[in-house]
């Protein structure tokens, strides 16, 4: 690998290109001081990669290097060096035979390396030299002074030029980069791991965002290819219908324009006869009015009877409910006086028993009185006794009998308090429900008495209000058919155009039904449509019509209230849809671009009142009018067909790139047709006023008297319904008072019998404690008694034991006495309580009578009111019946009138109604043209708003499909699932994507960074290893050559190298001990300055004989030393030429004449270098250029 050739250009002194050829061996460059032979050391060293200026003999700034001008030049912009290198020995890891290095570099900062013509990295360039001895840091290339520093430097920095020299400089690159790599991995690691932390985190949530736009984004692409394709469709249909209204449309105009001309002939020769038919017209009309105004008297009669039958089967329903309530009432009734009789029963059998029990004990006192007289007769103490127990005995008896009837009597009241406590509590609920719904009640009859009041009012007000203008309407009518019908047609193109614009031909029939309303000032604030309050400069009529299209029949209003206010209108009278412009909401902007040639935006056009303005800007001012389509092409994409761009012959081209146009009917758009009227109507303006004048007055008393006529059959309608309802409601109030009533004075009953319970259950338990004490005394004085009777009788123990036996009988048939009669005071108390029901059930059977009987009287008047209604409704039918006669009665004497000329006016009317049918059939065309057209530029600026689509790139994304409505099936479905899906994050994907794509990133690269932070440290291992054992052979051999070359250099002596810390032979420093003849070296500063040249030359060549560089770049290195060693050192290189090409820059004759060839550098010009060769070999000398 040798040099071949050096080219400069614009380096330091060199500004013109200069070519350098270089031959193997030695080739001098020679040159006085400051002539630039240095420069080409130099170049050749900044080609090689050196980065530092300094290095170049620079001031530290790279820009430097460039050639800074002269007074006879100016500086140069960039310097340029290439090197071109034989390779063919591929010494350079490049299969090329040579290798031409190239360096640029700008004084803009740019820097430029290229190999072969290639474009590389510096890093590139330094890989590519490594361990040639050849590049930046290599020891091929000497500057100027340099040769000295490899004594002069320390041990350290020495091991730069040895490991370059020993081949370990590329290993060590390595390590470092390994290292580097290493330490890189390390940091990396670290961040990488907490990177892949906060990822985690974020995977899971976005997944399910992720998967979310995806459906998002599948229904939006399913629903982009559907609605394009509807549109697509809808843009077909709508252009097919076009052609199709203007071919129809084309041959109505002829048909229309022959028998217009037709009319006009036959209407010449029957003047006179439409002058009868006028009058006999206006009889017809008068009748007709009458049957109108005997109609509008009959349209309330057939809801009036349905009123009426809802409130009759209303009422039966409410009688049958009541007669069932009766029905039960009776039945509770039966079952009451069954209780009552069971329970007289009852009591007549305790009486039957008490009259037995007294009878028993009759005997039972007489028996018991014999027995004591006799024992009174037996002794005198012993009947004293006798008496004396037979009173106790018989105190006895009456108190235990009345413990007994009081305990009873306890038990008995307070079973009863607990039941009418119960009954109390029931009773208190019902009596709390029933005020509830009584005062609901009470409230509702209350509103329906006001409701009927008003309705009462409403009725006189309507009623007097309706025969008002009933007067008012007729009034109407006669004024308007008294106005003459004796408009003439001037010229057929005048009917056409008069009849269009009476009629409002063109405009859909929301729009006319608005507008008349407008008219008959029932809507406020409408302005009128677009099209009547625009005036179009002349000559751009066709262009605006185009421009506005359906816009023209929007209606202007004044605020968004009677917007919808007409809107409200259109949906209670059914009259169809409108779009409305109101001048406090609509906004528009006007195009403020730059446009070239003719065009001009639409809204300059049109001249209005300064408060439409907002009204044009938002129709217009973003629509192009240019001349023709060629410039209307141009225009649209110089605006990107972002506008809708019109022509003056009204050809479209549409945002988003679609074409609009063809031929286009002379005078049929509403700006033209209004342009003529004006110019046709000045001879019959005053007849055409009056007669929309009294049109007007009668359409407004018309609509006002059906608008009365409605409204007072309604307020009938309601007075029926709410009149019913009161008389319910007063049933059911009547029965809810008197449920109230009842309730309240069993509550007061159940109050008084309760307080009336619990006194006597306290008397009652207070007199059987006191009888129960009486018979414990008692019985304590009888014992008494007995003992001392028994001691008396001394053994007579039969009368005491009769007389026990009596007493016991006596008590017990008392005690059941009592029994008996609690018995017949239940029973009597308990009928007492059945028959107050019986009364309660008596008293509501009374009010449901009464219920009925209304009931039954307001239905039988309703079926009154439906045989007036009927018979009202039969009168106003004889009347209509007259009314038809007398029509058809005219009619015939019309017919008789018309028989002298009936061929005549057959073929007018005949021909009048074909024309007339034409004549709306036209105007249907128009607008079923111009909604079709309006179908078509909608769907177009669909696609170019929606989707930025042109037609041609829409039709690509078309699918196939059976029908139209399963398409719009499939988008509204289709609609319906992106709906469902709520909020969708559509970056969710793309951000899913990334953080899933840099978290299995992340999970890679921190296996791969651990992968390779261990293969790192095992290369670093292997590196040092290798690294330690080739420096180690080099340098034994170059410290071998080193004394070797040495002693030829001084003729004698010693030198050797040594490692400064040989246990560390990868980072030990280099010392050299020297010791020339006949000296003793301790120091190497103590060396001449020729014998430090002499030893660094010396350490050089030693180098160069272990490895030798391809080439040498020596710059005056033999400067410090006198001719016998230059002649020595020119004598080595000539020896070692052999293996290694030399340059050397020179001064000394020895060098020069080692030379194989000279390069001469010299300024004969200030400031820039030139150079001259000369082959020694053939004493050839030319100029280097």
């Amino acid at each position: 690998m040798v040099l071949k050739q050096l080219e400069i250009q614009g380096f330091k002194s060199f500004p013109d290109r200069t070519r350098i050829l270089i031959e193997p061996g030695i080739t001098a460059v020679v040159g006085p001081n400051g002539s630039g032979k240095s420069n080409i050391s130099d170049a050749i060293r900044w080609v090689l990669g050196e980065t530092s200026s300094r290095q170049l003999r620079g001031s530290g700034k790279m820009e430097d290097v460039i050639f800074g001008g002269t007074q006879m030049r100016g500086a140069m912009g960039f310097a340029s060096v290439a090197l071109t290198v034989n390779n063919s020995d591929r010494r350079l890891d490049i299969d090329a035979d040579e290798v031409v290095i190239g360096r640029k570099y700008y004084r803009s900062g740019e820097s430029e390396y290229t190999l072969n013509g290639q474009a590389v990295r510096l890093k590139d360039i330094y890989e590519l030299l490594l361990d040639t001895g050849v590049g930046r840091d290599g020891y091929s290339i000497i500057g100027q002074g340099r040769i000295a520093e490899i004594v002069g430097a320390k041990s350290a920095e020495r091991r730069e030029i040895f490991e370059e020299a020993s081949g370990i400089a590329k290993y060590r690159y390595r390590k470092n980069e390994a290292e580097h790599r290493l330490a890189s991995a390390e940091e990396n690691l670290e961040r990488l791991r907490d990177i892949l932390g906060e990822l985690e985190g974020r995977v899971g949530p976005l997944e399910k965002e992720c998967a979310k736009a995806n459906r998002f984004l599948e229904f939006s692409a399913r629903r982009k290819e559907l609605e394009v394709t509807l549109w697509m469709d809808s843009m077909r249909r709508a252009r097919d219908v076009v052609r199709e209204e203007q071919r129809k449309y084309e041959a109505g105009q002829a048909d229309y324009d022959r028998l217009t001309e037709e009319i006009g002939r036959i209407d010449e020769e029957s003047g006179s006869l439409r002058e009868d038919m006028q009058r006999i017209a206006i009889e017809i009309e008068r009748c007709n009015a009458d049957i109108r105004s005997i109609t509008e008297e009959m349209s309330g009669a057939d809801s009036q009877i349905a009123v009426l039958n809802n409130d009759i089967a209303h009422n039966h329903a409410s009688m049958e409910s009541l007669q069932k309530e009766r029905e039960q009432s009776a039945a509770g009734q039966e079952q009451i006086a069954q209780e009552i009789a069971e329970n007289r029963s009852k009591i007549e059998t305790a009486r039957q028993k008490i009259e037995g029990l007294e009878t028993a004990i009759r005997d039972l006192q007489s028996q018991l009185e014999t027995i004591q007289t006799d024992n009174l007769r037996s002794g005198e103490r012993r009947g004293a006794v006798t008496a004396a127990m037979a009173q106790l005995t018989e105190r006895q008896t009456e108190a235990r009998v009345t413990a007994a009837a009081k305990k009873s009597a306890v038990e008995a009241a307070t079973a009863r308090l607990q039941a009418a406590s119960h009954e109390q509590q029931e009773a208190a609920e019902n009596l709390k429900k029933q005020q509830e719904e009584q005062k609901e009640n009470t409230e509702y009859l209350k509103k329906l008495e006001e409701t009927l009041a008003r309705l009462e009012n409403i009725k006189n007000g309507l009623s007097m209000k309706l025969q008002k203008r009933r007067q008012h309407l007729q009034q109407a009518d006669d004024a308007e058919q008294t106005v003459t019908r004796e408009i003439e047609h001037d010229e057929n193109r005048l009917q056409i155009l008069r009849d269009l614009e009476k009629n409002m031909e063109g405009y859909p029939h929301s729009v006319k039904s608005v507008m008349k309303a407008a008219n008959d000032r029932r809507l406020p604030g409408i302005l009128g449509t677009v099209s009547n309050l625009l005036t179009v400069q002349r000559g751009y009529e066709t262009a605006i019509e185009t421009a506005l299209g359906a816009s023209m029949q929007n209606i202007v209003v004044t605020g968004e209230a009677s917007a919808k206010q007409a809107i409200a209108y259109l949906k209670d009278t059914r009259s169809g849809r409108a779009t409305f412009l109101p001048l406090d909401t609509v906004r528009g902007q006007t195009f403020h671009g730059s446009l070239s040639g003719s065009a001009v935006v639409a809204s300059s056009l049109v001249r209005c009142d300064e408060k439409y303005e907002g009204i044009v800007a938002f129709l217009l001012g973003r629509i192009i009018v240019v001349d023709d389509l060629n410039e209307a092409s141009k225009v649209a994409r110089e605006l990107g067909y972002r506008n809708r761009v019109v022509t003056v012959d009204g050809q479209v081209i549409n945002a988003g790139g679609s074409f609009t146009g063809g031929s286009t009917a002379k005078s049929v758009g509403i700006f033209s047709r209004r342009q003529e009227i004006e110019e046709l109507r000045q001879n019959i303006e005053k007849l055409k006023k009056q007669q929309q004048t009294a049109q007007d007055e009668t359409d407004r008393c018309k609509a006002e008297v059906d608008a009365l006529t409605a409204e007072l059959t309604a307020a009938e309608s309601e007075a029926l319904t709410a009149g019913g309802d009161k008389i319910r409601a007063e049933m059911e109030q009547n029965r809810l008072n008197g449920a109230v009533s009842q309730l309240c004075a069993a509550q007061q009953l159940l109050a008084g019998e309760t307080d009336s319970l619990q006194q006597q259950i306290d008397s009652d338990r207070a007199e059987a404690e006191k009888m129960q004490a009486e018979d414990e005394r008692i019985a304590a004085q009888l014992e008494a008694y007995a003992d001392e009777l028994s001691r008396i009788t001394a053994g007579d123990d039969s009368f005491l034991q009769t007389r026990t036996r009596l007493s016991d009988e006596l008590g017990a048939a008392r005690m059941e006495h009592l029994a008996e009669e609690n018995n017949i005071a239940l029973a009597q108390a308990a009928i007492d309580t059945l028959e107050s029901r019986t009364g309660e059930t008596s008293q509501r059977a009374q009010e449901i009578q009464q219920s009925l009987q209304a009931l039954q009287q307001l239905n039988e008047q309703n079926l009154s009111k439906i045989e007036q209604i009927q018979k009202d409704k039969q009168t106003c039918q004889s009347r209509i019946a007259e009314k038809e006669q007398a029509i058809r009665e005219a009619a015939k004497r019309r017919l008789e009138r018309e028989q002298a000329s009936a061929e005549q006016n057959r073929r007018v009317r005949t021909i009048s109604d074909q024309r007339e049918k034409l004549s709306q059939e036209m105007a249907r065309l128009i607008e079923r043209k111009a909604n079709a057209e309006t179908e078509y530029d909608q769907a177009s600026a669909k696609l170019w708003e929606e989707y930025e689509l042109t037609q041609t790139q829409a039709q690509e994304l078309c699918i196939p499909f059976e029908n139209s409505g399963e398409l719009r099936r499939l988008v509204t479905e289709v609609r319906g699932k992106i709906r469902e899906l709520g909020n969708v994050n559509v970056g969710a994907i793309e951000e899913y994507r990334e953080v899933k794509e840099r978290y299995d990133f992340l999970h890679t690269q921190v296996s791969d960074v651990e992968k390779s932070r261990g293969e790192l440290l095992r290369m670093i291992s292997e590196l040092s290893g290798e690294m330690r054992e080739i420096f180690t052979a080099s340098f034994k051999t170059i410290n071998e050559n080193f004394g070797r070359i040495f002693r030829e250099m001084f003729g004698g002596g010693d030198a050797h190298l040594e490692l400064s810390d040989p246990d560390n032979v990868l980072e030990s420093g280099i010392d050299i001990t020297v010791a020339p003849p006949g000296k003793v070296i301790k120091n190497l500063s103590a060396l001449s300055g020729g014998e430090q040249a002499l030893v660094a030359i010396s350490i050089y060549f030693a180098i160069l004989a272990v490895n030798p560089a391809p080439f040498c770049i020596l710059d005056e290195i033999e400067a410090a030393l006198d001719d016998v060693n230059v002649v020595r050192y020119a004598q080595y290189l000539r020896r070692i030429c052999d293996k290694t090409q030399f340059i050397v820059i020179t001064h000394r004759r020895g060098t020069m004449e080692a030379a194989d060839i000279l390069y001469g550098v010299t300024m004969q010009e200030d400031g820039v270098s030139k150079l001259l060769r000369l082959d020694l070999e053939h004493v050839d000398a030319s100029l280097v250029s």
